[in-house]
């Protein structure tokens, strides 16, 4: 069994194997710009994993948010491998597996936002709503109605 309710969120293990992957990258050059390149997708993709951990505890706009924040990091550590193949001259398919890790777990996080703007599908329980929503009707004063005969 998992520690955290994150560690079952398909595309947090994902998005964390993008992580390893891009950190254990072994880059024949010793420009700047690579080491650079390696260091910012690496980033990303970790900002990914924290941004997916956190929004799997939440619920709402704020995991909204923070799922399409995560899909954005993702699709940012996706660039710096760019640059990195780039910089360093190499075909984009020297870097195929990170390409494909980044790709599926931004699929990942892209259903799980579908799946939460759809809401609970048939037969789940309905949620109370939220306090201090959309007000209801004014009361209706009490007491007998002025007016006509009756």
């Amino acid at each position: 069994m998992a520690e955290f309710d994150y560690q079952n969120v398909e595309a947090w293990n994902t998005a964390l194997r993008l992580t390893a992957a891009i950190g254990r990258l072994k880059i024949g050059s010793n420009l700047k710009a690579s080491n650079d390149a390696q260091q910012k997708a690496f980033e990303q993709a970790g900002l990914a994993c924290a941004l997916i951990a956190e929004g799997s505890g939440r619920e709402g706009p704020a995991q909204v948010d923070l799922y399409r924040d995560a899909r954005g990091a993702l699709a940012q550590a996706r660039s710096w491998v760019h640059v990195l193949a780039a910089v360093t001259n190499e075909q984009d398919a020297v870097f195929g597996n990170e390409f494909d890790l980044a790709e599926q777990a931004a699929r990942q996080v892209t259903g799980m936002l579908r799946s939460i703007e759809r809401g609970p599908g048939p037969g789940a329980p309905m949620r109370p709503p939220l306090r201090g929503g959309p007000p209801g009707p004014p009361p209706r004063p009490a007491g007998p109605r002025s007016g006509g005969p009756r």
